[in-house]
């Protein structure tokens, strides 16, 4: 009988799910100690592989009572779903546009990660500007070995350091040296080590630097994760420490809520491994649904831990952007059709010449020039998509955006 209601119940629970099936929100609040203030949130979109492409972050105005985008991360993916480009842009209240302002694009070599570059917007040339890379190789058991890291100083790539991992018998990382290159040598430069539990999953990382000095690593940090019988993290306290003596200057902890009667893995989530070496040092750490997570610190006073905020996950309702229903009172230009198969015209708002028109991407890619005939802009060569439209005038400039059909 206890097995047929049981039955019963997770049937119940699949039917209300269906429709729900994605992380689509989550709300951050601080605690004043009598009520929870909400003060930021993000919002989820994702393909039709549940792959995460794109991560809205917004503050919330207590005085409008409104949320406000702050800025926004978009990811593409290949066809092994494994991202390869993430770009963000920075909203921008003045033009009530996103504008860029960092993007990394991530190699992979036979289906293995292989490294990345991150580049920042130049927003004078309009052109992505190379900030640092780096460079993964692996060992004989294809696991991650070394990583070089670059700096992009003038035109070329400057060596900066180096990362080396070690792993225990069941391919587990249980150390990561940091090193720097300097004078034409690799010198000290940090250390984590990792530890497990009977079942390999991790329940410490420890953090060190070198003391020049004293010529020894030094610990000044370390987490610690509690999980269920299931797999699931319940709870990560972590440690740092204000000098070089001691890890207890500061503490906090997280402990997360579950429906235990739900996977995650029915859900599309932002946590999904991107990569393939997203979780190469901690554990996947949702196996059921997490609902979220209440955070806390630690005071030395009272040697208690005080709830200081908490992070509420929604799979039914995406937050309600209030600044995007002024995008089109506020535009200084007018765009039309929008959306449009072949052409564009472009309407000032004053009587402005326009000397050119730039068409980028969503990812800030270039596409289309045009310096003459500058009202009319022929789209027909553009796959269909969004698009971003920059009109300049002198040493001014307009933003809007665009759709091909």
């Amino acid at each position: 009988m206890k097995k047929i209601t049981l039955l019963m119940l997770i049937a119940l629970t699949t039917i209300t799910l269906q429709g729900q099936n994605k992380l689509l929100s989550s709300i951050d609040e601080n605690y004043n100690g009598s009520s929870w203030e909400k003060y930021a949130g993000n919002n989820y979109e994702y393909d039709s592989n549940n792959n995460l492409i794109a991560e809205s972050y917004y503050n919330y105005d207590s005085v409008t009572s409104s949320w406000k985008l702050s800025y926004k991360t978009s990811y593409v993916y290949n066809a092994s779903n494994k991202v390869t480009l993430s770009t963000d842009q920075d909203w921008n209240p003045i033009t009530n546009m996103l504008d860029n302002s960092y993007r990394d694009t991530k190699s992979y070599i036979s289906g293995n990660y292989a490294g990345e570059t991150g580049e920042t917007w130049d927003s004078s040339s309009l052109s992505w500007v190379n900030k640092w890379k780096n460079v993964v190789s692996y060992n004989s058991n294809n696991l991650p070995e070394t990583a070089l890291f670059y700096n992009w100083v003038g035109s070329q790539w400057v060596l900066d350091s180096r990362s080396t991992l070690t792993y225990n018998g069941n391919n587990k990382v249980i150390s990561v040296l940091g090193e720097n290159w300097r004078n034409s040598q690799w010198v000290n430069s940090s250390k984590e080590l990792y530890t497990y539990d009977a079942n390999n999953k991790l329940i410490t990382d420890r953090y060190a630097g070198w003391d020049d000095f004293n010529n020894l690593f030094i610990e000044n940090g370390r987490a610690d994760y509690a999980l269920d019988a299931t797999g699931n993290r319940t709870s990560e306290i972590t440690t740092w420490s204000n000098n070089t003596t001691t890890i207890t200057a500061s503490k906090y902890k997280r402990e997360y809520i579950y429906d235990t009667f739900s996977l995650m893995s029915s859900f599309a989530n932002p946590f999904k491994d991107k990569t393939g070496i997203d979780y190469l040092f901690a554990d996947f750490p949702h196996v059921n649904k997490a609902l979220g997570y209440n955070s806390f610190y630690f005071d030395t006073a009272t040697s208690s831990y005080i709830s200081s905020g908490r992070t509420t996950y929604d799979y039914t309702n995406s937050i309600t952007l209030a600044t995007q229903k002024f995008e089109t009172a506020n535009a200084t230009i007018t765009v039309f059709p929008n959306p449009t198969q072949d052409f564009i015209s472009i309407q000032m708002s004053l009587n402005t010449d326009i000397d050119n028109v730039i068409v980028t991407d969503l990812s800030g890619k270039i596409v289309l020039k045009q310096n003459q005939n500058t009202n009319q802009v022929n789209v027909q060569n553009l796959a269909k998509g969004m698009y971003l439209l920059q009109v300049f005038s002198g040493d001014n400039k307009w933003n809007s955006k665009f759709l091909k059909e």
